[in-house]
């Protein structure tokens, strides 16, 4: 587990940043409360906000850029918070709900890689080639609020109705490499566990690849 303070970071040649992509794990017990870890900032309003409470990636994805980068980090190579051992966004469902310590926090949002951890690792495909994977790691909003220590592990308390299940994995596909399938679409958008904006998106692709069709 890990937070990050905002810095201005200045990589090679791209332009200075404000950024908290530089997370470290904290120490002793630590509060998660429904915008997130209290010592955690956010540089942008998009960043942060009670749907994108805490941001979660898999260890086991790290994999993708070991021939990319001399050393692989330890933890928080994306600015994620969460970084999980073995937990593919394919077994990731919208609405999984997950205990930490006395948290709740639940599945909510895809995570949209942005430009500041391809600047931060210079490889200048890095977010085009993550997007296309599906491996973007994932948000979640706090269910029940509660104290946290790094000696505490993510438990699955209750796993999303399959009726409407819908996995990162599946909708970082349908978002990123098939925004003209209105089947897939419009199933995505029954999913009762995502974020608002989540649905304006999925609503404005839909009425796009319709038009097209």
């Amino acid at each position: 587990m890990s937070t990050g303070k905002i810095e201005s970071l200045q990589y090679k040649d791209s332009k200075p940043m404000q950024s908290a992509i530089n997370k470290r794990p904290f120490e002793g017990d630590m509060w998660l409360s429904k915008l997130g870890f209290v010592d955690d900032e956010q540089a942008y309003k998009d960043h942060g906000g009670s749907d994108k409470a805490v941001c979660c990636f898999s260890k086991s994805n790290y994999d993708m850029y070991k021939d990319d980068l001399e050393k692989l980090p330890d933890y928080a190579m994306f600015g994620e918070n969460l970084t999980i051992i073995n937990l593919d966004e394919n077994e990731v469902y919208f609405g999984n709900q997950y205990r930490l310590g006395e948290a709740i926090i639940e599945v909510s949002e895809i995570r949209e890689p942005c430009w500041k951890i391809q600047a931060k690792y210079g490889l200048p495909n890095l977010v085009k080639r993550m997007s296309k994977s599906g491996k973007t790691g994932f948000y979640c909003r706090v269910i029940k609020e509660g104290s946290v220590s790094q000696n505490q592990h993510l438990v699955l308390i209750k796993e999303a109705d399959p009726k409407t299940q819908l996995s990162v994995q599946e909708l970082n596909d349908i978002y990123y490499n098939d925004r003209k399938n209105t089947k897939r679409i419009s199933q995505a958008l029954k999913n009762p566990y995502l974020s608002m904006k989540r649905y304006e998106k999925l609503e404005k692709m839909y009425q796009r690849a319709t038009k097209s069709s």
